[in-house]
């Protein structure tokens, strides 16, 4: 096996780590990772800058900020309970979304075993129970940060996903019609 084949340029690099290339570059911007560069000076990563890329990208979905997640790297533990304690909060918000969809389930299929068919609404609500086009606001993760617009999934931006994989709880892509 050739050495090339280990490195990997910006663009596949990013897919993988489902974050951008425009987030690898900040990463090396700010320190945090150093992919070796080509003899045309183009980033390559390797299997260390890719384990290093992962690490951050995983601390990033936590809702560390860079500075933190520099911190956390270095071993310094300053700041990560206010943001793991942000983390459980939405995690356990989404808990008792999901308790609140497995009752109405098991109602659904009562209302089924006495003869009594399910709408296709009410159906579809198991899905998006507030709605597709109710918007809601959730305080970033990392701290000093602005609220963000969020869909109706309100972890649906914790996990880094390569372009064109988000869904929302409805399986639609942002953006575009329900039919």
């Amino acid at each position: 096996m050739n050495s090339s084949a280990q490195f990997l340029n910006a663009s596949e690099a990013a897919g993988r780590l489902g974050v951008s290339a425009k987030a690898l570059r900040l990463y090396e911007q700010r320190g945090l990772i150093a992919p070796i560069r080509t003899a045309a000076g183009w980033r390559a990563y390797g299997p260390v800058e890719m384990s290093r890329a992962a690490e951050i990208a995983a601390l990033r979905a936590l809702g560390f900020s860079l500075a933190q997640v520099a911190r956390v790297m270095e071993g310094d533990s300053r700041g990560m309970e206010p943001a793991l304690a942000a983390h459980q909060a939405v995690l356990e918000s989404r808990l008792r979304q999901l308790v609140g969809v497995i009752e109405k389930i098991g109602s659904l299929r009562d209302d089924l075993a006495r003869g009594e068919a399910p709408s296709a609404g009410e159906l579809a609500r198991l899905l998006a129970p507030r709605g597709y086009a109710q918007r809601r606001f959730r305080p970033s993760l990392a701290l000093g940060r602005r609220a963000v617009r969020t869909g109706t999934d309100p972890t649906a931006e914790l996990h880094h996903r390569p372009a064109g994989q988000w869904q929302d709880p409805a399986g639609s892509a942002p953006g575009r019609d329900i039919a």
